[in-house]
């Protein structure tokens, strides 16, 4: 009961009277010390890799081998899915490529050039939806390929020096192949749900071209289970698990909430094994890139 009194009030009052009268920059260091280690006031929007089911990648950039100086890429990755390309790269897309890629959510090397053909996965799973550091470096004559700060990969004698390749013009694609999925070494479904962000592709000094991301996807929203639906997910329930009503006629509600980009698509259907085609839904010419929750 004392902590009710005059005596209380008048201390938490002194209290918010000291707090209202400290300098500016004091107010400023309490506002930024009650913002989130993990958040980055600075840092650019996060660059999605899914640019529909296809292969076709979201940025392509070019760099001038002869003036490159630093044979490193990194970036920080984040995902629910399983499987896809994270980045293509190549100097000949017939004999000089490299893909990494998830498969079972784990990172998956394909490299063929005139030192190595091979196919080789290692790391941890990725597909957990949280942030991960990714790099991608070419040391001598191997390939080391680090998750969160600790090499998980290195392959050895699989590579030569950047500035001897024969075609001094090496492209990286983000998010799909500049070739045709059957020339991959082990096939691979290209399309990628992912997010992509804080990337520094080899040297920048040597770069030529950079395509403009193309991808109609965000990644602004929250990352949670439940968010990413592979194509082809159903769901099975059995009529008879469910609480039959007491009264005829009873009725059926289903309630989503979506945020799509711009097109059309086949959102979900609702049947039995024997009739399939009770209820499908369909978006036709889809402009609004977020839809309320509706039911019907």
């Amino acid at each position: 009961m004392e902590c009710r009194g005059p005596l209380a009030i008048a201390r938490w009052l002194l209290l918010l009277l000291l707090l209202l009268l400290l300098p500016p920059h004091s107010h400023q260091g309490l506002v930024l010390r009650q913002i989130p280690s993990t958040q980055r006031i600075q840092d650019p929007p996060a660059m999605h890799l899914g640019n529909g089911p296809g292969q076709e990648p979201v940025s392509i950039m070019t760099f001038n081998l002869t003036k490159i100086t630093k044979t490193s890429s990194s970036f920080e990755f984040r995902t629910w899915d399983p499987e896809g390309v994270i980045f293509y790269g190549d100097t000949n897309p017939k004999d000089d490529w490299f893909v990494l890629g998830l498969r079972d959510g784990r990172p998956e090397i394909q490299l063929h050039n005139h030192w190595a053909q091979l196919t080789v996965g290692a790391g941890p799973r990725l597909d957990d939806g949280r942030w991960h550091q990714v790099e991608v470096k070419i040391l001598g004559d191997s390939v080391l390929l680090g998750v969160d700060g600790e090499e998980v990969l290195r392959l050895r004698q699989v590579s030569g020096p950047l500035v001897k390749k024969s075609q001094p013009i090496m492209r990286i694609a983000l998010g799909g192949l500049l070739f045709p999925v059957s020339s991959l070494r082990l096939p691979l479904v290209p399309a990628l749900d992912a997010c992509l962000r804080q990337d520094n592709w080899l040297d920048q000094q040597a770069q030529t071209s950079v395509s403009a991301p193309t991808s109609l996807r965000s990644c602004a929203i929250e990352s949670q289970p439940g968010i990413f639906f592979p194509p082809g997910t159903h769901a099975e329930f059995s009529l008879q698990d469910i609480p039959q009503p007491h009264a005829e006629p009873w009725a059926f509600s289903l309630e989503l909430e979506i945020q799509l980009a711009a097109g059309s698509g086949h959102l979900l259907a609702l049947g039995t094994p024997e009739n399939p085609s009770w209820l499908s839904l369909h978006l036709q010419n889809q402009e609004r890139p977020l839809l309320p929750p509706f039911a019907w």
